[in-house]
C-alpha cells in the first residue's frame, strides 16, 4: 500500500513523462512494460477510490446533506419551468431534471460513470 510520503509523490504530471520514456524504451521486456502499466492503473485505481469514500463520507454530513437540499430547492424555485433532461451542477454534483408523475419538477443525482453527453466524443 502506498504510504502518506508515496501519495505526495503520486503526481502522474511528473511521473507521466518518466515512465512513458521507461515503457517505450528497450530497457525493460515485456513482461516488466506490463508490470509497470499495471502498477500505474492500480496506483490511480486506489486514489479514485479513496477519493470516492472520502465524497461519500463528505456529503453523508447532515450539515453538507440540509445546505445541499436548499442549494436544490433554489434550483427548482429558479427553474420552474426548465425542461426536462437539463443537466445541473449543484453542490459538486451532477444532477438531471425531470417531472414526477404529478408534473412536479425534481432533480435527480446523476451517479457515475455519467452518460455521455451528446458533444461527447465516443
Amino acid at each position: 500500500m502506498l504510504t502518506p510520503d508515496d501519495r505526495k509523490e503520486l503526481d502522474f504530471e511528473k511521473l507521466g513523462p518518466v515512465l512513458e520514456a521507461l515503457v517505450n524504451s528497450d530497457r525493460v521486456s515485456d513482461e516488466e512494460r506490463r508490470a509497470i502499466e499495471l502498477c500505474a492503473r492500480a496506483a490511480v485505481d486506489l486514489l479514485s477510490i479513496e477519493h470516492e469514500q472520502k465524497m461519500k463520507d463528505f456529503y453523508s454530513r447532515p450539515k453538507i446533506q440540509r445546505i445541499e437540499t436548499q442549494q436544490l430547492e433554489r434550483w427548482l424555485d429558479a427553474n420552474k419551468n426548465a425542461a426536462a433532461g437539463v443537466s445541473v451542477l449543484a453542490h459538486g454534483r451532477w444532477y438531471v431534471s425531470s417531472y414526477e408523475p404529478d408534473g412536479k419538477l425534481q432533480l435527480t443525482p446523476i451517479d457515475p460513470p455519467w452518460p455521455l453527453f451528446p458533444d461527447d466524443p465516443e
